[in-house]
């Protein structure tokens, strides 16, 4: 459920705001409007934290996990800059040794010569060039200049010419003189990576500095919400003041505490144009959905619903559809009690996400041991035990086709699904004035059962499927109710005058209706690449069987790397396919555009 708010107004005193904000932020329960601060100790902190922040992502990952804390900020920064310096120069010689190499490279046809030298001889008179020549380039070389080729390669000449005084060259590119010989400069690249291998020693060994930096950015990151808060703080005279939004649950706490401290405070409801926090609470049984929506980034605006009873029921089953495998099922299964087990003696309990994917796989287990598929084996299936739980009407190698029953089952979903959306906005409208309006959405339910017959028709066998006579009312009548009520907000009259002026949006939305009932064939045809792909890879492998020990160790090969891309691919699937359904088809028939901001209040991080 999302838990009721309270819009908060609080005032204090101008020069207690300080501690005032200290024990606001002991309760921890207040969702601040956003705010920005402006002071000269916020710049320091936020050019700290910057300090900090980038030391972090320097550093390689620490063998020690924990730091005993204390250290100071001013501590931490300095460590935080000393490791930015060797970074600095660390990046200053990976230049300078790429520079290096790039010299080496171009000079490398030349062989090891001192330029020196060359200069030396051009200054008493003896002009030596280097030269990239083509064919033409070199047939246009004048009487008179030596050449000497270093090296042919194709249709380049590399040479050095010794030319004349008084010679007229014609254009053509010379290579530039190095400044240090090869040999010199291998030297060089020799000094610059043992120092490079120097500083990224003492980088990796500054890595066990890093559970002190992640606890001093926890730190600057608490300082500068607090600072920028308190810099932000509206003040009128000797009063400042600041707004936010608080669970009704804590309004009692808030208003012993402001009583305590001698607050100002005024509690309301929020209005329709405030933007208020949501927080969801819900049990257990419930919350493992939590994760997904985390993992999307989605939240329900304060003054939408709380979907995840219905997204956790239907993912369920649209996970054990689209995974389809109860082998598969049984490796999520074993995944999820290996894992919890090991964060369990961390924090002596399973994570939500853990639970969540012991119902998917229990779903994913039960759905393949009802359609007999087993890592796609037909082997496996026709095994005595699993052929016992296998159901032949939709079992995934029967010897009669099973596709119409669950394209039918899947269509049926969608429908259930669907018309829960708008069993719920009846309800919920019902409740509103005016509750004429309501009525709109029972329209909307007969028309979704209405077209559930014309996808059946159109999509599934139009023989074995005509559309009933009563399906016709279904979608017309639902139709006419939804003209006649969904534009109603007083008077009867004008609310169906404008309901016809609205009819084309009603019929386009009454067509997307039903490609949104057509949408979810995509639960089938997922499903059933699975069990296609599965079963191509266990073809090719038993093919390799025959071929003794290497053909064993292949057919391993084989199997593990087809079946973990097919797991792969089926688990990306549930975020396009599964959880699309639950985001868009239905939310979109509740109205739902997902618009809220989470529920974030003020309070001590570090805890």
């Amino acid at each position: 459920m999302i838990v009721p708010m309270k819009k908060l107004f609080l005032l204090l005193l101008e020069q207690e705001k300080t501690e005032g904000l200290e024990a606001l932020r002991d309760l921890g329960v207040m969702h601040i409007d956003s705010v920005m601060g402006n002071s000269t100790l916020l710049d320091d902190l936020t050019t700290q934290r910057d300090i900090v922040f980038r030391s972090i992502a320097v550093l390689p990952e620490s063998k020690v996990k924990d730091s005993k804390g204390g250290d100071s900020i001013e501590t931490v920064v300095e460590i935080a800059k000393r490791i930015l310096k060797k970074s600095e120069k660390s990046k200053i010689i990976a230049d300078e040794i790429s520079e290096i190499r790039k010299e080496l490279e171009r000079l490398k046809v030349w062989g090891d010569f001192n330029a020196d030298d060359i200069r030396e001889l051009d200054r008493k008179g003896i002009k030596i060039k280097l030269y990239e020549l083509d064919a033409n380039q070199w047939e246009s070389i004048p009487d008179g200049v030596l050449a000497f080729p270093v090296l042919v390669k194709k249709n380049f000449t590399f040479a050095a010419l010794v030319i004349p005084e008084n010679t007229e060259m014609p254009e053509i590119q010379e290579i530039v003189l190095p400044e240090k010989s090869i040999s010199e400069l291998r030297l060089i690249l020799d000094r610059k990576a043992e120092e490079m291998n120097q500083i990224t020693s003492e980088i990796n060994k500054l890595s066990n500095e890093l559970p002190r930096l992640e606890k001093g950015l926890e730190e600057l990151d608490s300082r500068i919400e607090f600072e920028s808060l308190r810099s932000s703080l509206d003040g009128e005279g000797s009063v400042a003041y600041l707004s936010g939004y608080i669970p009704e649950d804590s309004v009692h706490i808030i208003k012993s505490t402001a009583e305590k401290h001698g607050w100002g405070v005024l509690i309301k409801e929020p209005d329709e144009e405030d933007i208020t926090p949501t927080l969801v609470k819900n049990p257990q049984t419930i919350r493992i959905i939590q994760p997904v929506f985390n993992l999307l980034n989605i939240i329900p605006g304060y003054h939408e619903r709380d979907i995840s009873f219905f997204f956790l029921l239907f993912l369920s089953i649209f996970f054990a559809i689209i995974v389809g495998d109860a082998g598969y099922g049984c490796i999520f299964l074993g995944a999820a009690f290996y894992f919890g087990f090991k964060g369990r003696k961390q924090t002596g309990k399973f994570s939500d996400m853990i639970r969540f994917i012991l119902v998917m796989s229990i779903a994913t287990i039960a759905w393949g041991a009802a359609t007999g598929t087993w890592f796609g084996s037909i082997t496996i299936a026709d095994l005595p035990f699993f052929k016992m739980l296998t159901i032949d009407k939709i079992a995934s190698f029967s010897r009669t086709d099973t596709s119409e029953l669950i394209k039918h089952i899947c269509f049926l979903l969608g429908v259930i699904q669907i018309s829960i959306a708008h069993i719920w906005n009846f309800i919920e409208e019902f409740q509103k004035k005016p509750r004429i309006k309501a009525f709109a959405q029972l329209g909307w339910l007969s028309m979704v059962n209405g077209l559930y017959y014309l996808v059946l028709n159109f999509v599934l066998n139009p023989v074995k499927y005509p559309i009933p006579t009563f399906a016709m009312y279904m979608i017309f009548g639902g139709l006419a109710v939804v003209v006649l009520f969904s534009e109603q907000e007083g008077n009867i009259l004008k609310g169906i005058i404008k309901g016809f002026g609205s009819l084309m949006i009603i019929s386009l939305d009454s067509v997307g209706a039903f490609s949104d009932i057509i949408s979810y064939i995509r639960l089938f045809a997922v499903g059933l690449a699975t069990v296609a792909v599965a079963s191509s890879f266990n073809a090719i492998a038993a093919g390799m069987v025959a071929h003794g020990v290497v053909g064993i160790i292949e057919c391993v090969f084989v199997l593990m790397l087809g079946h973990g891309l097919n797991i792969a691919m089926a688990s990306l699937a549930i975020i396009v396919h599964g959880v699309r359904l639950n985001v868009l088809e239905f939310s979109g028939h509740l109205g739902m555009e997902w618009s809220g901001i989470s529920y974030d209040p003020f309070r001590n991080r570090k805890k």
